[in-house]
């Protein structure tokens, strides 16, 4: 348990000592702001002053917006109207005596909201509310007699989950700590219900049960079973159950960019998306972003509508300017109460805004919401119906952007296609639907024995592509090969029969130059290469 948590403490260590460092930034900046503008209010106005006083506005803006999100609010209240006075002071040509004085009045508050706040803040904590981490490994608690356990552990262990041992004919054992995915109970038990009683509540039962008769279903029920699933056990059935079961640990986190010109900012919000266990890139240098985009390949972008240089609305603009991004979310930070200027910024490319100085758990809500309503939404586009894997064009899509990447840092990458042995005569002798059942088995198969981080695709038909991000081609068949032995020990049931189905796979690596399609045409030409020497097997390009 403590192993579990220790990433959770790390980061939350770790958003401890940013804030420390946050609040020590933040007085350094007053205090600089301070004393530049004791410097330039005796110089002349001139040029060069104006240009000191436009920095000045760009440093208390940087307050306004930072002061609140490290837990110092009064900080960014007092700097919200010194940034706006000392705007319009630096486009002034002669020097306004009551404004000067106004600005010295504000610049002498931000002083005295420093010295109030900045040693009392010790104490607020600069993270939302910790999320529940989910556990590695996909645990499963199975309850059946001793000599039932080694046939379901093997299965269930094919379908890529670890097996806890909850109990057999001889009674329960405790129940082990930590989320579990699901319990699977059968019915051999003395006592099967009764199992199923004393697990209700801890987590999703399934009860492997002969009786499926409605006063059965009934009892379960009320035993607080939530999946039925009959025997002889139909083990794709079972697989989907716990695949509903499992959830959101199966799914991969949100990608999310933060462009902020403020590192200590970006780095803030980085943190606190982080911790609500998301996978995020926090960028200080705007003209990096349509690099970071495809790097990073972001389920939505958190940016500032105010930056040096180049503003949020412009900076939208140039992301849509490419078809793959219109539909990319973008949240803007801002301060910006201007509504015909919130207008502008949503019919330019943004969609939401969130006022400065940022909550950050308001922030984490926010982006978790727009971030999943995206990642629907991309996955009805780029997803296959029958798999939930990307669909060919995606697949080529990020092949071609994985190729890029490997190039540019220097690793590897290897590409395979795989291919459902004589799948034409499971149609043929066992229908349509158990074919859509078998490639749904494969499919799951390989999300659980790849990493997160590998490519899955549904390439066309009984054809599935694979991409192993920083795996040399030797490394990548030996993997395959583990899925391939795992995947034919599965039997498929049907009222009359019980059968087995093999893939033949054809794996290449990236060549120096190599395009998306001379991968494509080696691992083809691999592909083909296995399926002439007998099926079953793997070859390399």
């Amino acid at each position: 348990m403590v192993e579990m948590l220790a990433p959770e403490a790390e980061l939350h260590a770790a958003m401890q000592r940013l804030r420390a460092d946050g609040i020590r930034r933040l007085g350094d900046r007053v205090r600089d702001l301070t004393a530049f503008w004791e410097a330039l209010s005796r110089r002349p106005w001139d040029a060069a002053t104006r240009a000191g006083i436009a920095d000045l506005a760009g440093a208390a803006h940087q307050l306004a917006g930072a002061g609140g999100t490290f837990g110092l609010p009064a900080v960014s209240t007092a700097a919200a109207p010194l940034e706006l006075l000392l705007r319009g002071l630096s486009g002034s040509p002669e020097p306004d005596s009551e404004r000067l004085h106004q600005a010295e009045q504000l610049v002498a508050a931000l002083g005295a909201a420093w010295e109030a706040g900045g040693a009392a803040s010790g104490s607020t904590e600069l993270h939302p509310a910790p999320v529940s981490a989910a556990e590695a490994g996909e645990p499963v608690l199975l309850c059946a007699p001793a000599g039932g356990q080694a046939e379901l552990r093997s299965l269930l262990g094919s379908l890529g989950y670890t097996v806890r041992c909850g109990g057999d004919e001889s009674g329960p054992a405790a129940l082990p700590e930590g989320p579990l995915v699901a319990a699977v109970v059968d019915d051999a038990l003395p006592d099967g219900l009764g199992t199923c009683r004393s697990i209700a509540g801890r987590c999703p039962i399934i009860l492997l049960t002969e009786d499926t008769g409605f006063p059965a279903r009934l009892a379960a029920a009320r035993a607080g079973v939530e999946a039925v699933v009959p025997k002889p056990l139909e083990s794709n059935e079972l697989a989907d159950w716990l695949d509903q079961f499992a959830g959101v640990r199966t799914e991969s986190h949100a990608s999310i960019l933060i462009v902020d010109d403020d590192p200590l900012l970006a780095e803030a919000y980085a943190m606190a998306l982080r911790q609500a266990g998301m996978q995020v890139t926090a960028l200080s240098e705007p003209g990096r972003t349509l690099e970071a985009i495809a790097t990073a390949t972001p389920d939505l972008i958190v940016m500032d509508l105010q930056m040096p240089g180049i503003d949020g609305i412009e900076l939208a603009r140039v992301i849509r300017q490419t078809r793959r991004h219109l539909s990319l979310p973008v949240l803007f930070l801002s301060a910006e109460r201007d509504a015909a200027r919130q207008l502008l910024a949503r019919r330019l490319g943004g969609d939401d805004f969130i006022p400065k100085p940022v909550d950050l758990g308001q922030l984490v809500t926010l982006v978790r919401l727009r971030a999943e309503r995206a990642r629907a939404l991309r996955a009805v586009m780029e997803t296959d119906s029958l798999t939930g894997l990307l669909n060919h064009a995606r697949f080529k899509e990020r092949l071609g952007l994985e190729i890029g990447r490997s190039r540019r840092d220097g690793t590897t990458l290897s590409l395979v296609l795989l291919d459902l042995d004589h799948f034409k005569q499971i149609n043929d002798q066992h229908g349509h639907l158990m074919g859509d059942r078998v490639i749904r088995s494969l499919a799951r198969s390989l999300q659980k024995r790849l990493r997160r981080t590998d490519v899955i695709g549904r390439y066309g038909g009984e054809e599935f592509a694979v991409l192993l991000l920083g795996t040399a081609p030797d490394a990548a068949r030996k993997v395959i090969d583990q899925i391939r032995t795992r995947f034919s020990a599965l039997a498929f049931d049907t009222e009359r029969s019980r059968f087995s189905v093999t893939f033949s796979a054809g794996i290449a690596g990236r060549e120096e130059g190599a395009t998306a399609e001379a991968m494509i045409s080696a691992a083809d030409a691999a592909l083909y290469a296995a399926k002439r020497a007998g099926r079953n097997c793997s070859r390399l390009a």
